[in-house]
């Protein structure tokens, strides 16, 4: 079971089954944010779709998931101002601000099974970082420092790992249809 990063700080962990599926690459995978897993690791997920999920949220490595305007707020209030403009019922001017300020880049959790009750942001300066988080009902907000491009650095090890084991699982299918043939 690779783990990428310090569990207790920040850390990635994906662990393959043994009947995997192939290029479904069936397995388990979480966060671990401070010594606390986060995710539901024993649920398991397609390792694929997590990779394909984490590739998303790597978009934003060009440009720090910085803003001005969550330096100064309370981990609960950037919480709960993200979550509510991705997830709840925002008015017209707070849905155009996310949309002009990119506040979508703040999201770092995979929009897979094992995050169903999951939801997490990470707001950036060019020294620090705030990963904060909570589980479904989203009360209890837990907010864990970083380094700058800390969690950046680790989503590419995994997006690296789980990647050589897709291209791995791909080569392999393809063999397989060629001497079906």
């Amino acid at each position: 079971m690779p783990v990428f990063g310090d569990p207790n700080r920040f850390a990635i962990e994906h662990e393959l089954d043994e009947n995997h599926g192939g290029v479904w690459m069936y397995g388990s995978f979480c966060y671990w944010c401070g010594g606390r897993r986060v995710g539901d690791y024993e649920l398991g997920a397609s390792l694929r779709d997590v990779l394909f999920q984490l590739e998303q949220l790597a978009k934003y490595y060009e440009r720090l998931r910085a803003n001005p305007r969550f330096d100064s707020m309370s981990a609960s209030a950037v919480f709960h101002t993200l979550h509510t403009a991705f997830y709840g019922e925002t008015d017209d001017d707070t849905f155009a601000l996310a949309a002009e300020e990119q506040w979508r880049r703040h999201e770092v959790i995979p929009n897979v099974d094992v995050f169903d009750n999951w939801k997490g942001f990470l707001v950036e300066s060019e020294r620090a970082a705030r990963l904060i988080f909570a589980r479904a009902p989203h009360v209890e907000v837990t907010e864990l420092a970083l380094n700058s491009g800390e969690f950046d650095s680790i989503l590419d090890a995994a997006i690296s790992a789980l990647g050589k084991i897709y291209e791995h699982e791909a080569l392999e299918r393809e063999i397989m249809d060629e001497r079906k043939r």
